[in-house]
């Protein structure tokens, strides 16, 4: 594979927002090229593009506090002191992060030292009361799934298993991420990144994958998310093949915090639907990039990106302030 470093990228998180609101992803992933519109509009825009929502750091902060505490499980650290200082580092870096957004000037220059902030601060709603709760979502995620019946399984993988990965949310390896693209033409210049919360390689020919989930639970339990297919078939790959052979690949999506559980059997037809899956995909987004070159990945104008016709959309979307500022120059 060919590697640019303007490369288009493909993953499910992009073709989300795709599908989402085409406006959106046009600031989600050309912030840059606003500079061309107006210097001090692509600055507002990277302040709000590193916003999130209290709910949505809720998440993001189980998704750090689970992959610290399985790793303590790797390295057969978990005792109860360490436990509790975990839930006490995690509450106290959620205080931290709350009053310096609480505290920030929002109208002062774009400072690429000092990101993240609540969506919530910035269009002045006061949800100081909210604080407390978020903190205590986030630990009890962490409690439900050490009392749950998953809890002794993943246990048992770290004794058993021939090797284990965990997830680092807090410190991407965007490189390892990556997809090692063999055989497929259509993808040569294409990145793609894939990372399973947790996997186990049992031995050679069985592997095992568990995938996170929060929000609404599935009522489908036999669909197989695209984003487990694009785990498996980076394995594949790196087996420099595109069958699974007599591989045994088993899935599971955990929901929190209730702990639901569905899963399931990957097989040979799952994979090929997912690499048509990504061909049309990428096809898709090339419709947005100058002349479809995929090395270069130069957005066409701003104008050609559509807004989403759903006004709930727009009134929860974080970038509705510039978005707003953006109409002037079309």
């Amino acid at each position: 594979m060919s590697y640019h470093a303007n490369n288009l990228w493909r993953s499910n998180t992009r073709l989300t927002v795709l599908e989402y609101c085409q406006k959106k992803y046009y600031f989600n992933y050309y912030t840059n090229f606003l500079k061309d519109i107006d210097e001090k509009l692509r600055l507002d825009w990277l302040l709000l593009k590193n916003l999130k929502s209290i709910e949505m750091r809720v998440w993001e902060k189980t998704h750090h506090l689970l992959s610290d505490y399985l790793k303590l499980l790797k390295t057969k650290s978990d005792s109860s002191q360490n436990i509790d200082k975990l839930k006490q580092d995690i509450s106290q870096i959620m205080t931290n992060e709350f009053n310096l957004s609480k505290n920030k000037d929002y109208q002062a220059w774009y400072d690429r030292n000092q990101k993240f902030w609540l969506t919530e601060h910035y269009y002045k709603i006061d949800v100081d009361s909210r604080l407390p709760e978020a903190i205590q979502k986030v630990i009890h995620n962490l409690d439900a799934f050490i009392s749950s019946e998953r809890h002794p399984k993943v246990v048992r993988f770290f004794e058993i298993s021939q090797n284990v990965y965990i997830e680092s949310p807090k410190r991407p390896d965007y490189e390892n991420m990556r997809i090692i693209i063999n055989g497929i033409p259509e993808l040569m210049d294409v990145s793609i990144l894939a990372s399973p919360d947790f996997g186990a390689i049992l031995w050679d020919d069985r592997y095992f994958i568990i995938d996170r989930k929060s929000g609404k639970e599935k009522i489908d339990n036999d669909t197989i998310p695209d984003q487990i297919k694009v785990y498996v078939l980076k394995m594949i790959l790196k087996k420099w093949k595109l069958d699974i052979g007599d591989m045994d690949i088993k899935w599971y999506e955990v929901y929190l915090p209730s702990l639901k559980e569905i899963g399931g059997q990957i097989t040979q037809k799952d994979i090929q639907d997912i690499i048509q899956k990504i061909v049309n995909d990428v096809n898709f987004q090339k419709q947005f990039i100058v002349d479809w070159d995929v090395i270069k990945n130069i957005p066409l104008p701003h104008k050609n990106f559509n807004r989403t016709t759903s006004l709930k959309k727009c009134e929860s979307c974080t970038f509705r302030k510039v978005c707003e500022d953006l109409k002037k120059f079309e």
